[in-house]
């Protein structure tokens, strides 16, 4: 409760961000040059209770709140011209800048190719010690970040409402996972809806906290171009999947590649992109005979149901969804953190317990 103590800044921030028609742009220029305390007393003489309740909620769901003098703010975003003035996020705050981060983007529609790809990448860069960046939407975000889960290095999404209630609610499971070994970012406040026009920002800032950005699927006008664009202007490399000529999905990561986009076919691809960038990877981890290495059984969960639903003879994507009730995305991330573990391998697109 905050009755009898005095209100933090990032109260004050809170309050700011949550202000009728105050956009990311009005916010940058409110706080300048002044502390938020002073840009409220400025916009609202009085109104603490207001902020009280305002800092109230956000505390009660254990959302912290950022602005660019706070040690966790993101490095990468220092300097950047459309830095956010207030991020808000629920988890680990710090987690943005521990690792090497890459952005795996594309469509909401995806093929089942698609989907695979995204969770195979998010298992292989989090196992590899860098952190998937994705929107949390459905289709490819979702895809990447069931890959990314328990995988390794802490997954971050960065979703454009706020972070009271989870959008889309179908990703709701999927919110907590990451917010629980990673974090989830925002601009918006609590209370915020998920408007339009807050996609397109969130993209921005998507690409700001990526050292490199991977397109899988996309259209020509799919909105992963917003992030494709943002990257192109803070000069971060971008690769594109490569994809059927007769896939629409595919469309727009084939033009990226036309146009200069390096091409991403396995995990190493990623890495020299990282490694060109001037990114430090962690040390690889010292490799072992797959007699000695270790199989450590997942415990009760989605994991672990795939898990025995698996036999010794490949089974299909098709049965397996069928037999654990899983959606696509959540049943490939599944199969590639096992894979990752050594429990379950990819034979020709059908899968078999080692």
């Amino acid at each position: 409760m905050t009755a009898g103590r005095a209100l933090p800044e990032e109260a004050y921030a809170a309050a700011l961000a949550s202000m009728p028609k105050v956009g990311p742009a009005a916010l940058r220029r409110m706080l300048a040059d002044v502390p938020p305390s002073v840009a409220w007393s400025r916009c609202t003489p009085g109104h603490e209770a207001a902020v009280a309740r305002i800092w109230e909620r956000h505390e009660e769901l254990e959302i912290s709140v950022l602005t660019t003098s706070s040690p966790e703010y993101p490095d990468s975003l220092l300097g950047d011209p459309d830095a956010p003035a207030v991020l808000f996020c629920r988890g680990n705050p710090a987690a943005v800048n521990q690792c090497p981060t890459v952005a795996l983007v594309g469509t909401r529609s995806p093929t089942r190719y698609g989907i695979g790809v995204a969770a195979q990448f998010g298992a292989e860069l989090a196992a590899a010690g860098v952190s998937v960046v994705s929107g949390l939407a459905l289709g490819i975000d979702g895809a990447a970040h069931e890959g990314a889960c328990a995988a390794g290095a802490p997954p971050i999404a960065v979703v454009a409402g706020g972070l009271g209630e989870p959008y889309p609610r179908r990703h709701a499971g999927l919110w907590e996972r990451v917010a629980d070994q990673g974090v989830v970012i925002s601009e918006s406040p609590v209370g915020i809806r998920t408007e339009k026009w807050r996609f397109p920002v969130r993209n921005v800032l998507l690409a700001g906290l990526s050292d490199v950005v991977v397109v899988v699927e996309s259209r020509h006008h799919g909105g992963s171009m917003h992030t494709v664009n943002a990257a192109m202007a803070r000069g971060i490399p971008v690769g594109a999947v490569p994809g059927s000529i007769r896939s629409p999905t595919s469309e727009g990561t084939n033009a990226l590649l036309a146009d200069g986009a390096f091409p991403v076919c396995s995990l190493a691809d990623i890495l020299v992109a990282l490694s060109l960038n001037g990114v430090s990877l962690p040390a690889p981890p010292l490799s072992l005979p797959p007699s000695a290495q270790p199989r450590v059984v997942p415990g009760p969960g989605a994991d672990r149901q795939i898990l025995e639903a698996l036999s010794p003879d490949p089974t299909s994507l098709d049965r397996l969804a069928r037999m654990t009730g899983l959606d696509l995305p959540a049943l490939c991330g599944g199969l590639e953190r096992l894979a990752q573990a050594g429990l379950a391998r990819d034979v020709g697109g059908w899968w078999e317990r080692t």
